[in-house]
């Protein structure tokens, strides 16, 4: 029992730098995304985004950080679900969704992981920018799927295909879009200080 609380230990850095990273990165989806899908009239907006964010910080900081980050991430999401969404779904759709979100990542990572795939931090033998691409796949489609199961009574049935295609492309695209931010920041971040150097 000792051994399973530490792997789930995380310190107060951890939490804050998980937490902060997912509402900043939901609150850019949700001013800024959702209004541009609105405005094209993308139906599926209310359950969906085309380029999730957030979706990129719960990939990263389990590759960065593994057990650790899973219960920073569990406050994230509650914390967005009670914030944004708690309307319209009950106690135990919420939940579920917060839950689903929570663990796509970690469980794609344990999937790799079980077929023999290597892509933690200190495998220096791979790209990884890929192996994270992956991953992010991987997750966005356990995503999309809890998602569209829990959502499917409120969902159209026009629009199951739609809003499961949509969680698919903007979760990859978020995972995406953040690695490029970051390599970008980071090279720009060593310019800086070689430039002060």
């Amino acid at each position: 029992m000792i051994k399973i609380i530490n792997r789930y230990r995380f310190s107060k850095e951890v939490f804050t730098i998980v937490f902060s990273s997912y509402c900043i990165c939901f609150l850019f989806v949700e001013l800024l995304i959702s209004p541009l899908q609105l405005l094209a009239g993308l139906p599926q907006t209310s359950y969906a985004s085309l380029m999730y964010l957030p979706h990129g910080i719960r990939v990263l900081s389990v590759w960065l950080y593994r057990e650790k980050a899973v219960i920073p991430l569990f406050f994230s999401h509650l914390f967005i679900y009670v914030v944004f969404w708690l309307e319209g779904l009950t106690v135990a759709e919420n939940i579920a969704m917060v839950l689903v979100g929570t663990l796509c990542a970690p469980w794609a990572f344990l999937f790799v992981g079980w077929i023999g795939f290597d892509v933690s931090v200190r495998n220096s033998k791979i790209m990884h920018w890929r192996s994270i691409l992956l991953v992010g796949f991987l997750a966005s489609i356990i995503n999309s799927l809890g998602n569209s199961f829990i959502l499917s009574p409120h969902i159209e049935p026009s629009l199951h295909l739609l809003t499961a295609s949509t969680y698919l492309i903007g979760d990859t695209l978020g995972v995406f879009i953040l690695l490029l931010i970051l390599l970008f920041g980071f090279r720009l971040a060593r310019k800086i200080s070689v430039f002060h150097t």
